[in-house]
């Protein structure tokens, strides 16, 4: 009987408490929409933009922010809570906050062959780019999601 009260106490907390759900299920979702950019750009042949702001992550076929309605990345499975509804893209919920480093991966990109980028005036600069993660944060803890240089990989 104890054993089923401890249990059942850290359970109740967990059950309560959807932070720490929250933050895994953004990082895995970040992870979703950072390979998938990466495999649309190699599929279509040609460069994906991946805007992360601070307050959404986003998908887009043009280097602009805002991006414009025409360059939206279509949601592959539907509708997002974004607008338009049918855009890629993906807010952190309320408990949850990200920030990139380095900062100046605010805007990354995906060129034709899948290597990933600091977009430039005309094309996707993929020799510039060294690296880059994002940092989501929530229950006290931090979910560190990383796209590796060259290769594109995102862990």
């Amino acid at each position: 009987m104890a054993i089923i009260g401890i249990l059942g106490a850290i359970g109740a907390a967990r059950y309560f408490d959807r932070r720490g759900f929250d933050s895994a299920g953004f990082a895995e979702q970040t992870r979703a929409m950072l390979r998938f950019s990466q495999k649309l750009a190699v599929g279509q042949n040609r460069a994906i933009y991946v805007q992360l702001n601070g307050s959404t992550i986003a998908l887009c076929f043009a280097n602009t922010a805002p991006c414009p309605v025409a360059s939206q990345v279509p949601a592959a499975g539907g509708t997002t809570g974004c607008t338009p509804s049918t855009w890629y893209c993906a807010a952190p919920p309320g408990t949850i906050a990200y920030a990139v480093s380095p900062s100046s991966a605010s805007t990354l990109c995906f060129n034709a062959l899948g290597q990933p980028g600091i977009p430039a005036a005309t094309a996707c600069n993929a020799v510039a780019f060294t690296g880059a993660t994002v940092n989501i944060t929530g229950d006290g803890a931090t979910t560190p999601v990383s796209i590796a240089a060259e290769t594109g990989y995102v862990f």
